[in-house]
């Protein structure tokens, strides 16, 4: 991997990553329905996220799970549980959690259809995915002074096919319009840009947020090729 934890945790203290940090936690709140007193889980690098949603609903019951191939460190700590996992193990129950959110995930694991199925395993019955991905068409992955410029980007097509046959796709929406430049004109007019380009460039942006939601079936096992769990637990 060419990204880790520290990577990402400085790309959002730096100026244009507290505006990416502070537009992502509004779409986030935006496609949020009612989550008084549900458990959430983060998978992958969260943190800013759920830091976010803990401060407007102190009662979530929230548990972020990064994934060991995000190796690195940060100064910053929060009030909910942090666990270090293997990038397809995550060690919660079947159908224990109401909401799963996912930052800096799919477009670094090697087989991020086996990260599907195991949010799909840790969901409730009708619970919801909340996935943010970099947009293949977008202007942020042709640069890598960002996060969303490294590992693999999607198409609306790729991540429908991706989800399938495990969640089904209840709303998506393109963001984060203005620009991966250290420009004081990016930092100033970016709110604006944000408004323009939601009503003139609906699909330009560079991340999607995508809300989806449990299947109670699954109907793809004989297709996963998830990596048997003899391969990473010393005996």
């Amino acid at each position: 991997m060419d990204i880790n934890a520290s990577y990402i945790y400085s790309f959002y203290q730096s100026s244009l990553g507290r505006i990416v940090k502070r537009t992502v936690r509004q779409r986030i709140t935006s496609v949020l329905k009612d989550i008084s007193n549900q458990s959430v889980c983060g998978y992958g690098y969260t943190s800013p996220y759920l830091s976010f949603l803990k401060k407007s609903h102190a009662n979530l019951n929230i548990t972020s799970l990064i994934p060991n191939f995000l190796d690195g460190t940060n100064t910053e700590k929060y009030d909910f549980d942090e666990k270090t996992i293997h990038e397809y193990f995550l060690p919660l129950e079947p159908s224990s959690v109401d909401l799963v959110v996912s930052t800096h995930l799919l477009e670094f694991v090697e087989k991020p259809l086996s990260s599907i199925e195991e949010i799909w395993r840790i969901l409730k019955p009708n619970g919801y995915f909340i996935g943010l991905v970099p947009r293949r068409s977008g202007l942020w992955t042709r640069y890598d002074n960002n996060p969303f410029g490294h590992g693999r980007s999607y198409s609306t097509t790729q991540f429908k096919r991706l989800i399938k046959d495990y969640l089904i796709l209840d709303q998506k929406k393109s963001f984060l319009y203005f620009p991966p430049w250290h420009h004081y004109a990016n930092y100033k007019f970016h709110q604006t840009i944000e408004t323009v380009c939601d009503c003139i460039f609906p699909y330009m942006g560079g991340l999607m947020i995508c809300v989806c939601k449990k299947i109670v079936y699954a109907t793809n096992k004989s297709k996963s090729k998830k990596i048997p769990i003899k391969n990473i637990v010393a005996t």
